[in-house]
């Protein structure tokens, strides 16, 4: 695991204990989204929360058990807690890359587009190499209509060849661009970048390493999307009912929606959109994220239902 350093200046403006959040948040929800609905964190059942401060509290000055009691809580969708934790860590280690590249991640579970932006800005600069953070600034330009910019992005890291020094398990863009599992992530939302910023042929030419019978697994459902923009799969091959059931319908309707937007079938992408937002389970899931940004934004009249 990369160490960060932590400076005198630091630990003197965090003397102290760190001041954890609770452990069981309150019933205030962790997101009012721009359609108006509330979502909440979820139970801890099996304590990773309280046993991650435990450790923390043994060592209240390492930012690696920081870091980790603010991972505790995003698996329990506790973001505005985990935010806390994300920025205590910033505090204690500002040179360190992991704290800004975890909260920047929610602050786009959590819908705040400009603090991602800004977070993620300062993990590239930190570690330019990193899949992780390319993957996410690219997503949260996507989220905030900045098309270009995040096809760009997408695009840097798929032709990065540097490996970078990046903290232990962290991915760079070099080795993701050689796996077909995880370049498919990043290409479908290259496309869906390219086909909205109004780039359709270099769109195109984003598929021409996309065939049948790749090797992908977790990666499916954006595998799927990249075989319907290419003509190789119909709607109904890839939205099978049960898709429904978990948030691969999310992910892969969102492509889909983008499709249809970039296509100007409006009718058709409202009604995908207004689907996903149906499913309240995967409010976290990007594509849901996406597709709420979509009706509250510039389809807000288009999609209203007739």
């Amino acid at each position: 695991m990369l160490r960060a350093v932590i400076s005198l200046t630091a630990l003197a403006l965090f003397a102290g204990p760190v001041t954890l959040p609770a452990q069981t948040p309150d019933q205030k929800p962790q997101v009012v989204s721009p359609l108006g609905k509330s979502f909440f964190a979820k139970p801890d059942p099996d304590g990773a929360v309280a046993k991650a401060d435990a450790a923390l509290a043994a060592d209240p000055g390492n930012v690696t058990l920081v870091i980790a009691a603010g991972r505790a809580r995003d698996a329990a969708l506790q973001y505005s807690e985990a935010i806390e934790l994300y920025s205590k860590a910033i505090a204690l280690a500002p040179s360190d890359v992991r704290a800004y590249r975890f909260r920047g991640h929610r602050y786009i579970s959590t819908r705040r587009f400009p603090e991602a932006i800004r977070d993620l800005q300062q993990a590239r600069t930190l570690a330019p190499a990193s899949f992780d953070v390319a993957y996410h600034l690219a997503l949260a330009y996507f989220l905030t209509g900045e098309f270009v910019k995040a096809a760009d992005e997408y695009g840097r890291c798929l032709s990065s060849k540097e490996e970078g020094t990046l903290p232990e398990g962290w991915r760079s863009c070099a080795a993701v661009a050689k796996s077909d599992e995880d370049r498919v992530a990043i290409t479908d939302w290259r496309y869906r970048a390219l086909r909205r910023a109004g780039r359709h042929a270099p769109a195109a030419q984003s598929l021409a390493g996309i065939v049948e019978g790749m090797s992908v697994k977790e990666n499916a459902a954006y595998y799927q999307a990249l075989l319907f923009y290419k003509g190789l799969r119909s709607e109904d091959d890839v939205l099978a009912p049960k898709t429904l059931q978990d948030n691969t319908f999310v992910t892969t309707a969102f492509g889909l929606a983008n499709f249809y937007l970039a296509e100007k079938r409006n009718a058709d992408a409202c009604r995908l959109l207004r689907a996903i937002v149906a499913d309240d389970i995967h409010w976290n899931g990007f594509g849901f994220i996406g597709a709420e940004t979509e009706l509250a934004g510039k389809m807000r009249v288009t999609c209203q239902p007739r």
